[in-house]
C-alpha cells in the first residue's frame, strides 16, 4: 500500500468535504443526536470554515493512489477534532498511520498534552493510544444511551 500522509491544502477541500460528510452520514446515527448529524452535515459543505480551519489548524490527509482516505484535525492546543477513515478502508492501518503523524506534529509544534472527544466507536482506539479516558455524560440518541468521554495523553 502506498500511503502518503500530508498537510491539507485548499486543493484538497472537495474531497475532504466528501469524505467528512460521508463519514458523519454514514457513522452519525451511533453517535450524534439528528441535530447533531445536520449541524456536521451543514459544516461538512461550508467552504469558509475549511479554510480558516487549514489556516490556524493542523490538517492531514492519507492519500492512497491520489484519493483522500482518511484524515485528522488538531488545534494549536492539541485539541484532536478529528481522526477518521473511509470505511471502505477501514482495517488496513490507516488510522494509526494518521495518528502517529498527528503526534509527529503535535511533537514539533511542542505541544505537550493531546485531548480529545471520544464515543463508543473511537474508545479503544484511543485507549490503545494511551490516552486516559474520562467519562463526560450520557446523551439519548435514536432511543439509546450514548455515553461520550474525553481523552487526554501527555507526550
Amino acid at each position: 500500500m502506498n500511503l502518503e500522509i500530508s498537510r491539507a491544502t485548499e486543493m484538497d477541500l472537495p474531497l475532504m468535504q466528501r469524505l467528512f460528510y460521508q463519514t458523519v452520514t454514514s457513522y452519525g446515527s451511533a453517535i450524534f443526536t439528528k441535530s447533531e448529524i445536520k449541524f456536521y452535515s451543514r459544516l461538512a459543505t461550508n467552504k469558509v470554515y475549511w479554510i480558516n480551519k487549514f489556516k490556524k489548524d493542523f490538517i492531514y490527509n492519507a492519500k492512497l493512489n491520489g484519493e483522500i482516505v482518511g484524515s485528522f484535525s488538531m488545534d494549536q492546543k492539541g485539541t484532536i477534532d478529528y481522526v477518521f477513515v473511509h470505511m471502505n478502508y477501514h482495517g488496513q492501518g490507516i488510522a494509526t498511520n494518521l495518528y502517529e503523524s498527528l503526534e509527529s506534529v503535535a511533537k514539533k509544534a511542542n505541544i505537550p498534552t493531546l485531548t480529545t472527544q471520544i464515543n463508543i466507536l473511537t474508545r479503544a482506539f484511543f485507549e490503545k493510544r494511551g490516552f486516559k479516558i474520562i467519562k463526560n455524560e450520557t446523551k439519548v440518541v435514536g432511543g439509546q444511551e450514548i455515553v461520550s468521554y474525553s481523552g487526554v495523553k501527555n507526550i
